[in-house]
């Protein structure tokens, strides 16, 4: 199966001034670790090499490529963690796991949903619960997705992890009984929306009258304090 590529360099600055200048000039600071190496390598990848990969939505299996400026060393890694700036949403930091085709690998990769249910033709819903699964396999055996077959699903009929083609070699860790999707009528679907806003307008009725009845008893009490300075929240 082929994999795909993703060129990093080393880097020899570390710090916060120098990630934040390497944000500015659109690059992204990272490490490479593994416990088949002594140390963990310091990196930097191109912010729009980075965007595109994820983008395609690979099953996680990377060909990394890294310059030390001298020569080019090919490793295969996984991401295990991406952070992200909560306001802008941009990658500030990306971590690698490497990995060896002997060591099993534990990943996410995509539900592919397969067919038209004959449900859907008889005025159904196809409703998708779930979206990726959790394995477990050598890096020869990740498969670009898991297949789903959708066309003989009926109205009120579901297909569940367990029910999935699963490929030789893999092990699936998400629960068998988790639905995948399931085909269901127009009307239940707008039955559950009404119950889930009635409990919402009941939750909010509630509030207002004991906001009422609060604001009732704090009109007795006199206070002299002076109110609380305002204090940053902790995160």
């Amino acid at each position: 199966m082929k994999k795909p590529k993703l060129k990093v360099e080393l880097r020899d600055n570390t710090g916060k001034e120098i990630n934040k200048k390497f944000r500015r000039e659109g690059i992204v600071p990272g490490v490479l670790y593994s416990p088949h190496d002594k140390e963990n390598l310091i990196l930097k990848v191109k912010t729009d090499e980075l965007s595109k990969l994820l983008s395609a939505k690979s099953h996680g299996l990377i060909d990394l490529e890294v310059n030390d400026g001298k020569k080019k060393v090919s490793r295969l890694a996984v991401i295990k963690d991406l952070q992200y700036n909560s306001l802008k949403r941009q990658i500030v930091h990306v971590d690698f796991y490497g990995v060896t085709l002997k060591e099993k690998l534990t990943l996410e990769v995509d539900i592919e949903l397969i067919g038209e249910p004959i449900g859907v033709e008889e005025g159904g819903i196809l409703q998708v619960e779930l979206r990726k699964v959790e394995i477990e396999c050598l890096p020869s055996q990740v498969p670009e997705s898991l297949k789903a077959y959708l066309s003989s699903l009926k109205v009120g009929d579901h297909i569940s992890v367990g029910g999935m083609e699963i490929p030789e070699g893999v092990e699936v860790l998400t629960a068998p009984d988790r639905i995948v999707a399931a085909v269901v009528l127009p009307s239940k679907i707008e039955e559950v929306v009404e119950e889930e806003e009635e409990v919402v307008e009941g939750e909010e009725g509630e509030e207002g009258e004991e906001g009422e009845e609060k604001a009732k008893g704090e009109e007795k009490v006199e206070t002299k304090e002076e109110p609380p300075s305002s204090a940053p929240k902790k995160k």
